[in-house]
């Protein structure tokens, strides 16, 4: 099987090169994790600053957040107000930064925009499935984008996730994205029962054997909470970086965090666990 390469503003993403790590601005007030909110400029240049400093690869922004609304009771978010955070910020984050940024949005006119401002890479959770202006968008523009497991309250078992990202990859290649544009997401988290979060975690092969690079959020999210008895998200770094070593061993190709540095040290050693493993096989079964 062939395994997809994607250029990101000259970042390359996929099997071939190192996990890169996504690190994450929420203009959102209501993210699920309050230390990651940004609300000022003087925050912002903070955040951006360290985010480069300890090695960030790519700036995933959004404005309104996706956090379940069972769990952390987020409220909804009008077009209006979403567009009104990313584009104030937006073009102040793009020219002073060195790293491509990605927009967080499943709004088509926030995409656009974003494009417009100069993003690199549309991360849609719905998996192009909410706006149906979006994939056109996303082919006319020639830009990246990040397909995620969108299937509502079906996506109690891993393949109902793996059905959808199969489902929005064949929608991507229907109106003309290519499949270097496409990288994929199992989606975890999102309301899911935490088995089968770590379900998604322990077969993130059958999403990598796809053959496109994969992306995997597990970054203080609620399983971790659960399986920790953690209710606050800033005491999940610990179970975050376990999780995001074993994603990483498991193939994951990009790796969106709130906590870069942290980031940056469990994928490697994700990574090396993956080459010692496929070394190992090798071995065996030359014997």
């Amino acid at each position: 099987m062939k395994h997809h390469t994607v250029d990101i503003d000259g970042l390359k993403v996929g099997a071939d090169f190192p996990p890169r790590i996504m690190s994450i601005i929420n203009l959102s007030p209501e993210s699920f994790f309050h230390d990651s909110i940004v609300d000022n400029r003087e925050q912002l240049v903070k955040a951006i600053n360290s985010m480069e400093q300890e090695g960030a690869d790519i700036i995933d922004v959004g404005g309104a957040s996706t956090a379940p609304r069972g769990i952390y009771g987020t409220p909804e978010v009008t077009a209006e107000v979403e567009l009104e955070r990313v584009t104030s910020n937006l073009e102040y984050i793009v020219r002073n930064t060195r790293v491509p940024i990605s927009i967080d949005t499943a709004r088509s006119e926030v995409a656009e925009a974003a494009i417009d401002i100069g993003v690199s890479l549309v991360n849609d959770v719905s998996g192009l499935t909410r706006d149906k202006r979006m994939v056109k968008l996303v082919a006319n523009r020639g830009v990246p984008i990040v397909l995620m497991a969108e299937c509502g309250g079906s996506c109690q078992t891993l393949k109902a996730s793996f059905d959808s990202v199969e489902r929005s990859v064949k929608t991507a290649l229907s109106v003309g994205i290519p499949q270097e544009r496409i990288i994929v997401d199992p989606g975890i988290g999102f309301g899911k029962p935490t088995e089968v979060d770590l379900e998604l975690i322990r077969e993130l092969d059958r999403f990598c054997n796809l053959g496109y690079p994969v992306l995997v959020g597990v970054s203080r999210k609620a399983f971790i909470g659960d399986l920790l008895s953690q209710p606050n998200p800033s005491m999940r770094l610990t179970g975050t970086i376990a999780a995001t070593s074993i994603a990483v061993a498991n193939g994951a190709n990009l790796i969106r965090t709130h906590d870069v540095n942290e980031g940056k040290i469990a994928a490697k050693v994700g990574k090396a666990l993956r080459r010692v493993s496929a070394e190992s096989e090798s071995w065996g079964s030359a014997e």
